[in-house]
């Protein structure tokens, strides 16, 4: 449960007497009010460098999205300082690491006071700008082009909210869907509906259990919270949010979510707070900031006006919010995010752990869903703890079992715990620094074998299964990258493993066209006759390494003297090198190696490698030209509405860079090159 929004301008009120001095917080800190000059621009280039790297991965991905700077003008160690003045003021849950909790012991409805570590951490727009969690910065509004009443069905499928249900206003019956009456709040409030579904599944849960909106909690029978307002921390949390809906009078579920809309509107989305990670962190002005302009905040207008105390709220609401776009098919909509800046930043702000500097064998988070620590070392293991990116584990035997689709790591936890976790999204961290935020680079050694486009909205699951774990939506008409075609065959579809963006995952082939192999000869495509493409032969001689054992060897599931035998390998046998020098235990060092359809582990003393040169001749593709058959306009994007860079004159010769990039406005759109000049054009243009 976390701490929900107080009155502002009550608040306010108040305040004013308090401040007639000087602001007193509880720890004996005082602080004279200042003002500050905040300015919001447009655009990447607008951000500071440590900023643009990452934006402009995201951009590659999503083309239509924009980023807005929001230049706070606060000092970064003054909101640190304010931040953390008052105990209560950020939580995170009791079972969460030592670490991340405060020393002062507060706990309050199951959350503890945060460390300053945490704050620090989830505080730091840059730790958050990813595909994903880049969503806790989306603008919150109402876009009538895009919040239809289909993807608010979407948005509510396996909630409570998935029903139609009945009640009373004004001494009339009513029946409605939850997904009307959402739309309604959100056409009410100018609030986006998926984040108003996703801010009350976030407030009561997803099963529609919770005293909040049951109707029949003792004492205060009829009435409803969907959004958890005026329900502190403080004493019974349940209890404080139905007596504020009482005194609301919010005895129906229709006026709850309507109204309770419209004041979380007036309170915060349009008195500035109108992204999720400014609902949490209260560091802009009342009003909300127009790109160019600027406006002088007093610091009497921040840090209290919170309507969450869960400094992993605004990541949790990203995650959400993304699965929700992503799944109604319109993440490449045009979206707008607003991202704060601060004065005086470090370098970075990595999260805690509570491993002591000199721990050995610490390992990091690399996904940004968290990671699952299970009891066993199974898909179906009981959850021990849900892991944020750049959370640390200790490494106990690594690769110690493989199971369902995963090789699997026994792990320890900061507080002692032990489990299994997937070695996939375990990145081992820099021993010199000794810091989740630095780890190694990992290279993802995955090599696509063709690329293929989506004919409609397509899943992407974790394992080739329809039961797997969603990874994401892929849009209609998107291309991915095929790592391994056939992959598997189960419920009735055959499965290829694919990459989009920065999702690794399964997906049904009969759901993807247009698949071309990658090779390293030249691909005619039969029906496209409007271009021409030069190829050069070369001759390269490439490197390979044979591996035969030279006695008797025990191939092993693990890397141990105790792994399971998996079978033994007869002296003078041809195995096929996975990876070289893969462990070293118990005095050997291992080789992970496949013999006759098994795949294990071998002592690489036992094992005689020699390299053989063999040369092979290989098509290279050089280039792929077309000419204009009209006067013909580069544009910037792939659309009629696209930014014309240049007009290319008819008969010209241009570079195809990429063949259907795009359809859009009745066309299909190739990317080429013309006279130094990137950009997009009509193929029907083209010979």
């Amino acid at each position: 449960m976390n701490l929900r929004k107080r009155n502002k301008g009550i608040l306010n009120i108040v305040l004013m007497v308090v401040l007639l001095g000087m602001l007193c917080i509880p720890d004996g800190k005082v602080f004279a009010a200042t003002t500050y000059k905040q300015t919001l621009k447009s655009g990447i280039d607008s951000f500071p460098k440590e900023y643009q790297s990452a934006l402009k991965k995201i951009k590659k991905l999503h083309e239509n999205w924009n980023f807005e700077a929001y230049y706070t003008g606060i000092p970064w160690n003054t909101v640190v300082l304010n931040e953390t003045a008052s105990h209560g003021r950020n939580r995170v849950h009791k079972s969460s690491d030592a670490s991340w909790k405060c020393s002062c012991g507060n706990v309050a409805s199951g959350y503890a006071c945060a460390s300053e570590g945490i704050t620090k951490y989830y505080l730091d727009p840059r730790n958050f700008l990813n595909e994903i969690n880049v969503f806790q910065f989306l603008e919150i509004s109402y876009n009538s082009s895009i919040h239809t009443s289909a993807g608010v069905k979407s948005a509510v499928k396996n909630t409570f909210l998935n029903q139609t249900i009945e009640y009373k206003k004004n001494g009339k019956k009513y029946k409605k869907t939850y997904t009307d009456i959402i739309l309604d709040a959100a056409k009410e409030s100018n609030m986006s509906p998926y984040s108003i579904v996703t801010k009350i599944v976030q407030e009561v849960g997803s099963s529609g259990t919770s005293g909040s909106v049951s109707g029949t909690y003792k004492g205060y029978e009829g009435y409803y919270n969907f959004y958890n307002l005026g329900a502190y921390d403080t004493g019974n949390a349940i209890v404080n949010g139905l007596k504020y809906a009482k005194d609301k009078g919010w005895n129906n579920q229709y006026d709850a979510i309507v109204e309770g809309a419209q004041e979380i509107a007036n309170s915060y989305t349009n008195a500035g707070q109108n992204t999720a990670y400014f609902y949490k962190w209260d560091v802009v002005g009342t009003s909300i900031l127009k790109v160019g302009k600027s406006q002088t905040v007093s610091s009497s207008n921040f840090y209290w006006h919170q309507y969450m105390t869960n400094v992993q709220d605004p990541t949790s609401q990203s995650k959400s919010l993304y699965n929700t776009y992503a799944s109604n098919g319109i993440l490449d909509k045009k979206l707008n995010f607003i991202i704060p800046i601060y004065d005086t930043m470090p370098s970075s702000n990595g999260m805690p752990s509570g491993f002591s500097s000199d721990t050995k064998n610490l390992y990091c988070v690399n996904c940004t869903d968290g990671l699952r620590v299970r009891s066993s070392a199974s898909t179906s293991g009981k959850v021990l703890s849900s892991l944020n990116k750049n959370a640390q584990v200790q490494m106990i035997v690594q690769n110690y079992k493989e199971a369902d689709g995963y090789v699997w790591d026994e792990v320890k936890l900061a507080n002692g715990q032990k489990g299994y976790a997937a070695d996939k999204y375990l990145t081992a961290v820099n021993a010199s620094s000794g810091s989740s935020s630095t780890p190694k680079t990992t290279t993802n050694t995955a090599t696509a074998v063709a690329t293929a486009t989506t004919t409609d909205n397509l899943k992407m699951r974790k394992t080739a299964s329809t039961s797997g774990v969603l990874l994401t939506t892929i849009p209609k008409g998107k291309q991915v990258d095929v790592l391994k075609k056939d992959a598997a065959t189960a419920n009735g579809y055959t499965w290829y493993q694919v990459k989009y963006g920065s999702y690794t995952g399964y997906v049904a082939s009969k759901y993807l066209t247009a698949i071309k192999n990658i090779s390293n000869h030249v691909v005619t495509n039969s029906n496209t006759n409007n271009s021409s493409t030069k190829a050069t032969t070369t001759t390269t001689t490439k490197t390979t390494e044979t591996a035969k054992t030279t006695e008797k060897l025990k191939l092993r599931k693990t890397a141990s003297t105790s792994g399971k035998v998996m079978t033994t390998i007869p002296k003078g046998k041809k195995v096929t090198l996975v990876k070289k020098n893969a462990k070293k235990a118990n005095g050997y060092t291992w080789h992970q190696v496949k013999y006759d359809g098994k795949t294990g582990y071998v002592a690489s003393k036992y094992i005689k490698i020699t390299k053989e040169n063999t040369s092979e001749k290989t098509a290279t593709k050089k280039e792929t030209t077309a000419k204009t058959t009209e006067k013909l306009k580069l544009r910037k994007t792939a659309s009629t509405s696209g930014k014309v860079v240049t007009t290319i004159p008819k008969g010209k010769k241009v570079t195809i860079l990429k063949k259907n990039a795009k359809k859009a406005n009745g066309y299909t759109w190739h990317q080429v090159k013309y006279d130094g000049k990137t950009g997009y054009v009509a193929s029907k243009y083209l010979k």
